[in-house]
Order: C-alpha cells, then structure tokens, then sequence
C-alpha cells in the first residue's frame, strides 16, 4: 500500500517525502519503501532516533537524499536519560559513521530538540556536528498535552529568554562557518524577534498518518481522504491549496523551523532559500 502511495504522490506532483515516525527503522520493509520513494522522483528523507541506525545504515543510505538523526545532548548520559534509552546516543553515533564510511547519503543532519536540559548547550552541539562532519538543526521545543493524562510539558520548555540567547549563539556560530542548517532569517526574525510570519506551509505538503488519513495541521478531525480506501493520487484532487493558504495565514503559532522557513521561502524571501539549497537539496 505504502509504494502505490508513493506511485500517487508521484501522479499528484510531489517532490520530497518525509519518513518519520513514530521510528521508521522498526519497519523491516524500510529499504524497499526507501527505494520506492526515491524511483518515484521524490527527495526522500529518514527522521530516526538512531538506535537501530548501525543495523540498518546499508539498506536505507544509498536509497535516501537525506538522513536526520535526532540528538539532544552532545553526550551520552544526558541523551540517554533525556530519552530513556540506554546506549541511545553510542548508538545513533555508531550509525552516523556507518553512513559516513559509506559516503551516503551525502546530507547526514543531527536534529536538537531545544528544551530547559540543553539550552546552554548550543555550542557543544554544533561542536558534535562538526566533529562528525554532518549539520545541525534545531528545533525548539513547543508545549503539548498528553492524550493519556491531560498532563503537559510546559515546565520543561526552555525559557524565551534562553531561546533568545540559543538564537544568538546559533547566529555566531553559522558565522564562524559552524554547519548550522536554520537560516539565518527563521533565527534573527523568529527565534529572537519572534516575528509574526504568514505560514504556508498546508500549501506545500501534507501528512499521511499511520492510519492512511492524508491530513493537514488544520483539518486532522476532517482529512481530504484515506489513502487505505482510495489513491493518493485521487485525494488530492480534492486539496484546495487556496483554502489551506487562507485558513492558515493568519496562524504563526509553529516553531519548528521546516514550517517557518517554507513559509519564508514560499515568500520569495532569498536568504532562506539559499539557505535550503545549501542545506539539504544535492551537492
């Protein structure tokens, strides 16, 4: 089902496919679907927690444009006790420099999730980053809410005047030559200023959830469709990107920086279209 997806988003005008999770590694069809993804034209993506990265490295490396390992800490215990599992970060490190000797994929990016534990710790991270020659992306934290408990995680954000400050030593170092991938826009206008900007990003893409709904940040109670009852392709036709564009324009509450800075790009703002290329498109 996932390849005639693929096929789909092929027909439908497509270009790029995130593979995340849940962990996309626990499926043992992964480097099938990979390959699938990449003959159907699209910049394909992997977003793993590492741990079974080493494993897999050969099947999955030479089948993506892109591999984004996240790691919070640029040490082991903090890592491991941050995501409560032991050898996380040997792990996801050992599965970095698998892909490395192997030379593929050419864009090997660690993703930070910016939260109160780390977020003095901007510059150990970019020096982890450099050290295994891949780059660094982060990403900060926002509040949510546990389904199961209705309990939420807003103590453990980090404050806004440390995003503030993370904002700034992220600046210096991409300017020191540092691999950091966020533009330089989404850091000074976003992240420090907290400048409101006109989201695009439901004009770009859509999700596809585990259970086949092809859905949008602002219609999950309402998909376009199910791709378990009818093709990718299909649905779209029913993906009204003037719609998406008008309900969503007047909404900058996300502060992840894949949704700000295609929301920039698709502002015709140069910097942080350059900075994409630069960042993830081929070498």
């Amino acid at each position: 089902m996932v390849e005639q997806l693929y096929r789909g988003a092929k027909a439908a005008g497509f270009v790029a496919n995130a593979i995340w999770g849940g962990e996309p590694l626990l499926r043992q069809d992964l480097g099938r679907l990979c390959r699938s993804s990449r003959q159907n034209g699209m910049m394909t993506t992997v977003i793993t927690n590492g741990l079974l990265l080493p494993d897999r490295a050969h099947e999955i490396g030479k089948e993506v444009h892109s591999i984004i390992v996240s790691l919070d800490y640029p040490e082991s215990k903090g890592h491991d006790s941050f995501r409560g599992t032991p050898s996380l970060f040997a792990r996801a490190v050992e599965g970095i420099e698998a892909l490395k000797k192997m030379n593929s994929p050419k864009r090997i990016v660690i993703n930070c999730l910016l939260h109160r534990g780390n977020e003095n710790m901007m510059g150990q991270m970019a020096d982890l980053a450099r050290s295994l020659g891949v780059s660094l992306w982060v990403c900060p934290a926002s509040e949510g809410i546990s389904r199961e408990t209705g309990e939420t995680n807003k103590e453990a954000l980090a404050s806004r005047e440390s995003e503030q400050q993370a904002a700034r030593e992220l600046l210096d170092l991409k300017k020191k030559g540092y691999p950091i991938n966020n533009s330089r826009t989404y850091l000074h206008r976003y992240l420090l200023n907290m400048t409101p900007y006109v989201c695009r990003a439901p004009f770009a893409f859509v999700t596809v959830t585990p259970e086949g709904n092809v859905t949008n940040c602002f219609n999950k109670d309402r998909p376009y469709g199910n791709v378990r009852t009818s093709s990718f392709d299909e649905i779209m036709k029913n993906w009204n990107r003037r719609e998406a564009a008008s309900i969503t324009k007047r909404c900058w509450k996300c502060n992840n920086p894949d949704i700000v800075d295609t929301s920039y790009i698709w502002g015709l703002r140069l910097e942080p279209s350059l900075n994409l290329l630069k960042a993830f498109l081929p070498k």
